[in-house]
């Protein structure tokens, strides 16, 4: 296999690239999309997760960051909110607890102080009133009582003198 020879031949010739054959073959036959192959080749292999190619073809292709395929696919697909990927990805991760990212993601980002997420979030969630939070927060910490806070806070303030405030 892997070779070919059309009528009155006198000899086989080698399938180029991005094609093979079986044996006997008057022709050589491209490879599909997903697949690639060298020169010479009795079949084709499927390309890698986290690689693609178009019919014919003689190598895969990486999946750029933010993108992702299984193995044997013609195209890279995009990572949906809340996930990332970076080059070359057979599969797209989670963003941690307080981290969120866009689609088509290469990495995620931290949420800022006064807000928290959970994994796999697509943005920020502001803290209620009474709660507050660091950046990269995954949930927002209660007030202790004599302290108060508006929504998205970064801190808890002291009840002034004469007010108070419950835990």
């Amino acid at each position: 296999g892997g070779t070919y020879s059309g009528a009155g031949a006198t000899a086989c010739s080698d399938c180029g690239a991005g094609t093979y054959s079986g044996a006997g073959a008057d022709a050589c036959s491209d490879c599909e999309a997903g697949d690639y192959s060298s020169a010479g080749a009795s079949s084709c292999t499927s390309c890698a997760g986290g690689t693609y190619s178009a019919a014919g073809a003689s190598s895969c292709d990486s999946c750029d960051g933010g993108t992702f395929s299984s193995s044997g696919s013609a195209s890279c697909t995009a990572c949906e909110a809340g996930t990332y990927a970076e080059a070359g990805s057979s599969a797209c991760t989670k963003c941690d607890g307080g981290e969120w990212s866009d689609a088509s993601a290469t990495s995620c980002s931290s949420c800022g102080s006064g807000t928290y997420s959970g994994t796999g979030a697509e943005s920020c969630t502001d803290c209620d009133s009474g709660t507050y939070s660091e950046a990269g927060s995954s949930e927002c910490t209660k007030c202790d009582g004599g302290t108060y806070s508006a929504a998205r806070a970064t801190s808890c303030s002291s009840c002034e003198s004469g007010t108070y405030s419950g835990a």
